[in-house]
């Protein structure tokens, strides 16, 4: 613009010394000669304004122009015009789908009023570990003793049985503190809150309910009148919150914590904490304070509490946490692909370019400048890119919408992503800077051009031809280095899935049948009844023609369960705690023989259906009545932690701070450890209980059915269900069904990956291809002439794979060399293997060199079907 403005401003001033020259040759002086000239020229400074807008609309209605011609020239070439804009169409596609999933995921704010301000609080063990769960005396003291948060509230979410809706149901229920509503800013779009008197242990039962609940419920915008039961308790709904609100864990149902039991352990955590940060204060120095009160708790109760700090994290970076590192990975994974078809395109572009030479060379004989060319070429690069943004665009909202379905079930408001304008701004900018970076590489590849030699016949093997050559091929290592990129973080994911898939979880995966369900019962009585129900249940489905074992677990491994764990204690005698008072994990007796393990309630039938194998003792039978004492039986892990060297058989422990039922427990088994999450998570010790004996802790469970041929009685079991339990809400599945679920978000990763992977070997394989036909076409003449001096067509052939095949080894290093450095962003991702493991790194070298000699062998093979003659033939 400075050259522009100068050039201007020259001008300006020749016209002005001509007519002073002129004034003084009629007579007048030079002081009135050139005060005449400025009057006559008018206003610098208008003119100057006059002449830009002047130019700078020519330019525009200039290159308007060059992009009308553009279309009609890719319209001429309509080979060259599918493949580039398809090529392009296919990266930016690519990466706005990603970026649409990535914005609606990671980086949109949550839907709530200043949402940058609500956090959630965590507390911090002696070892540096964060835990979501907080002990409610915890909360109690945060509430009251930081300064720095306008509300503060727990939460906790459990899977229960609601009835009174039409068919039963089970749906995720929040209980809510006071301040609940008051961090989140949000109220309900149909009829109230909680009121001050609802919020106490004595009150009736009120719950809200969410849109979509409501609306496959009722319909209807009145309440009057209307309630719900919830595992067993009735329920007046009271308002109704707006759509979209399914805080926290998708919850559907809230009721107030207020009217359950207090938790006055400061080792029991049971609830997540939220809390809003007032205006006034910064998030950090909320976190600040709020360790500070959590390290004076922990000086001042000791060993009561496992706290020893605690942080404030704001919500939206707590909810993506667990897909940020692959939103990521995916998101850059597309960029590369965008980056590979760009350079395709590009080689394709420059091809075209060298085909128009003598056109250039013209255009510079009769006075067009290089920048006019570069002009004529930023208008071609931008129909093309202009064409792939639409097409892409149209591809990336079909890709979404297979993400959002496909997509991991814990990526938050993944259900509410789709393209918009955000999406929309995105293509376009990207293909303004795809046109932009196409032009520049397209020129650059074009420079130079002599004009005498383009338009000479020597032209066709001269030095121009030689440069341009070595431009594509330094664009094709560049595209080959980006896809080893790509095929590198798909094999690294794959191997890696391939060793999860090998684990062996501790118990047999099968298509055998997995019933899961809920049965709330109230009264003093409940649990009686709830046994009664189980033991009818399993006798039904153990008496159906196949079954060989079958038996229930309150926590389905793999599955959607409620896993709980906790401090036992291990006793002298059976019955040596049996009191509250008595069960005192920090009291210096008892400290010394506690534990941590899993608890889970399964009863007879159970590990024989899962082929959970018995290392020693026996497991739970018939003979453990309600009546009998209480049995348990341990895992592996658990007997090695906490009696290494000794038999565990025998030995007496409580537990009943999991279940309420202090009752002490024998040891009668040890068996096998599983890998209850997914087949990469570590098995952990555990503490079976029998169904029969505690059953309070099932009143959500999972029947196991084995036997052959299982998904023929799928619809035996649901009759039985009915039946037996009319009123609970079930789901069928198979064990290898939780599998396939706990897994899902690995295979979906690295199904996506691999596509992108497969996506651009298939463009470096065209640009390889493209490059291959050229050098033949180039070198015709010169392989002639080898050939009519005696050289075997065969050795040429080898000549030209040997140069795509340096190029190919080139790039190879180069990409391997950048995923060594881009190691750490799929390391975390990784299982059973390393981010440098040889084998994948290897293997996907040899892909790329296979792919590319197989892409050269095809335009390579025609030098052996080529007459010397006709090569030698001067056209």
């Amino acid at each position: 613009m400075a050259r522009k403005d100068d050039r201007l401003d020259d001008e300006m001033g020749f016209h002005l010394e001509q007519q002073t020259a002129k004034l003084m040759r009629a007579g007048m002086s030079e002081a009135d000669a050139h005060r005449a000239a400025r009057l006559k020229f008018g206003g610098v400074a208008q003119v100057r304004e006059a002449t830009q807008d002047e130019m700078r609309g020519a330019w525009l209605g200039d290159f308007a122009r060059d992009l009308r011609i553009a279309f009609r020239g890719l319209a001429r070439v309509p080979s060259f015009s599918v493949t580039a804009i398809l090529t392009i169409g296919l990266g930016i596609g690519a990466a706005v789908a990603m970026f649409t999933v990535v914005d609606g995921v990671l980086l949109r704010p949550l839907p709530y009023p200043d949402a940058g301000r609500i956090v959630q609080l965590f507390q911090i063990n002696d070892k540096g570990r964060r835990g979501a769960n907080v002990s409610e005396p915890n909360f109690l003291d945060w509430q009251a003793q930081t300064r720095g948060f306008a509300a503060m509230a727990e939460t906790a979410v459990y899977p229960q049985t609601i009835t009174g809706v039409g068919e039963p149901q089970s749906a995720p229920v929040a209980r809510v503190s006071r301040d609940f509503f008051a961090v989140m800013g949000t109220r309900p779009a149909i009829g109230r809150g909680f009121l001050a008197e609802e919020l106490q242990r004595s009150a009736p039962k009120v719950a809200l309910v969410g849109a979509r609940f409501w609306e496959r419920w009722r319909g209807t915008r009145t309440l009057a009148g209307e309630s719900i039961v919830i595992a067993g308790v009735q329920h007046a709904v009271v308002g109704v919150m707006p759509e979209g609100f399914d805080y926290p864990q998708r919850a559907a149902v809230w009721t107030p914590r207020e009217q359950d039991r207090e938790s006055l352990s400061r080792t029991a955590h049971n609830f997540r904490v939220i809390g809003r940060v007032k205006p006034e204060i910064e998030v950090e120095a909320a976190s600040a304070e709020l360790s500070r009160v959590s390290r004076a708790l922990k000086a001042r109760y000791g060993t009561e509490t496992w706290m020893s700090d605690a942080v404030a994290v704001p919500l939206l970076g707590v909810l993506s946490a667990g897909v940020r590192p692959a939103l990521r990975l995916l998101f850059a994974a597309s960029l590369l692909l965008l980056l590979v078809a760009c350079t395709n395109v590009s080689n394709l572009l420059v091809a075209r370019a060298v085909s128009r030479r003598r056109e250039f060379a013209v255009q510079l004989a009769i006075g067009a400048s290089t920048g006019r060319i570069t002009r004529q070429w930023l208008a071609e690069t931008m129909a093309v890119a202009t064409c792939g943004a639409v097409i892409g665009v149209a591809l990336a909202a079909v890709a979404v919408r297979a993400f959002v379905a496909l997509g991991p079930t814990s990526a938050p408001r993944l259900d509410q992503v789709s393209i918009d304008w955000a999406s929309i701004a995105f293509a376009a900018a990207t293909a303004i800077v795809a046109a932009l970076v196409l032009s520049l590489l397209t020129a650059w590849g074009t420079r130079r051009v002599r004009i005498a030699e383009v338009l000479s016949d020597s032209s066709r093997t001269g030095s121009g031809s030689r440069r341009q050559m070595r431009g594509r091929e330094a664009l094709i290592v560049a595209q080959v280095a980006m896809t080893m990129v790509l095929l590198a973080g798909a094999g690294l994911l794959a191997r890696s899935f391939a060793h999860a898939m090998s684990v062996d979880p501790g118990f047999r995966l099968s298509d055998d049948l997995v019933l899961e369900t809920s049965l709330d019962l109230t009264g003093d009585d409940a649990d009686s009844r709830r046994a009664a129900l189980q033991d009818t249940l399993l006798a039904r489905v153990r008496a159906l023609p196949g079954v060989t074992h079958a038996g229930l677990v309150n926590a389905f491994p793999l599955g959607r369960g409620q896993f709980a764990n906790g401090m036992f204690v291990e006793m002298t005698r059976v019955d040596e705690i049996s009191t509250r008072e008595a069960f005192d994990l920090d009291a210096p007796h008892l400290r010394s023989r506690t534990g941590e393990a899993e608890f889970r309630v399964a009863s007879a039938g159970y590990f024989e259906a899962m082929s959970i194998p018995l290392l020693s003792g026996r497991l739970f039978d018939d003979t453990d009545a309600p009546g009998r004492p209480h049995v348990a039986v341990i895992s592996r892990s658990l007997a090695e932690k906490q009696w290494p060297g000794r038999d565990p058989l025998g030995r007496f422990i409580q537990f009943g701070n999991m279940d309420g039922d202090l009752t002490g427990l024998r040891i009668v088994g040890v068996v096998g450890d599983i890998r209850e999450l997914s087949p990469e998570s570590l098995p952990g010790p555990m503490i079976y209980v029998n169904a029969r004996q505690r059953p309070a802790a099932t009143s959500s469970y999972s029947v196991i059915a084995r036997g052959p041929g299982m998904r023929a009685l799928a619809e035996p079991v649901r009759r039985i269900m009915r039946e037996v339990v009319p009123d609970s809400p079930y789901q069928m599945s198979t064990v290898s069904a939780g599998l396939a679920r706990a897994v899902g978000s690995r295979r979906f990763n690295l199904w996506l990956i691999a596509a992108f992977a497969g996506a651009a070997l298939g463009l470096a394989m065209l640009g390889v291809y493209g490059l291959v036909a050229y050098t033949v076409s180039q070198r015709s003449r010169e392989m002639g002439i080898r050939v009519a001096l005696g050289a075997e067509p065969a050795s040429l052939v080898r000549l030209v794979l040997k140069r795509a095949a340096w190029l190919t080894l080139a790039g190879s290093a180069v990409g391997l060399g950048l995923a060594l450095l881009a190691s750490g962003a799929i390391d975390g991702m990784l299982y059973g293997v390393t981010a440098v493991d040889p084998v994948v790194l290897a293997s996907v070298a040899a892909i790329m060199l296979g792919a590319a000699l197989a892409a050269s062998w095809l335009p390579a093979r025609r030098i052996l079907k080529q007459p010397p003659g006709l090569a030698l033939r001067d056209v």
